[in-house]
C-alpha cells in the first residue's frame, strides 16, 4: 500500500467523521500546507525547518495533524513527537486554522496495517497522540488514541 493510499483512505474516513479537511498532501504533490518555524526559531534560510503535514483536520474546535508512511518510519515518531511537545510550529498551526477557533491540536501517525512490524508501533506509541491503520480493503483502524478524539 502506498502513502498516497493510506492518505486517500483516511481523508476519506475523516469526512464520513464530520471532519473538515484544512489541507492534505500526497507525496511530492507539493499541495499540502507548508508550516514554518515561529519566527523567534533561528534560521538562516526561508526553507530550513519547514514540514508539510500529510492531513490537517478539524471538528468542534480540535485539530488533528497526521504524517502518513508506507511503512513503519521511526525518523516520523520521533518527528511527530517533536512536533506535539516542542510548539516551534504553533505560529502558522494557529494561522492556518484561524477560522476555526481551535482549542486543542493533536498529531499522529498513518499507516497501513501490518503484523510485521506490531511490535515497533506499540513500543513507539507514546511519541503520538494517535495511530490510525489502514486495511487492505481501504478501511481504518484505530490503533491508538490516547486522547479519545476519535
Amino acid at each position: 500500500m502506498t502513502e498516497e493510499q493510506v492518505t486517500k483512505a483516511i481523508l476519506s474516513w475523516l469526512k464520513n467523521n464530520n471532519w473538515t479537511i484544512v489541507a492534505y498532501d500526497f507525496p511530492q504533490s507539493g499541495t499540502g500546507k507548508a508550516l514554518h518555524p515561529n519566527k523567534n526559531i533561528n534560521q538562516n534560510n526561508k526553507t530550513k525547518g519547514i514540514i508539510i503535514p500529510d492531513i490537517i483536520a478539524v471538528r468542534n474546535s480540535i485539530c488533528i495533524v497526521f504524517e502518513n508512511k508506507n511503512r513503519f518510519v521511526l525518523d516520523d515518531f520521533n518527528k511527530i513527537n517533536n512536533f506535539r511537545t516542542s510548539n516551534d510550529y504553533s505560529e502558522s498551526l494557529t494561522e492556518i486554522t484561524k477560522q476555526y477557533s481551535i482549542h486543542k491540536y493533536y498529531f499522529g501517525i498513518g499507516l497501513p496495517h501490518s503484523s510485521t512490524t506490531r511490535k515497533k508501533i506499540i513500543i513507539n506509541t507514546k511519541l503520538t497522540d494517535f495511530i490510525i491503520e489502514v486495511n487492505t480493503n481501504f478501511t481504518i483502524m484505530i490503533f491508538y488514541d490516547a486522547i479519545n478524539v476519535f
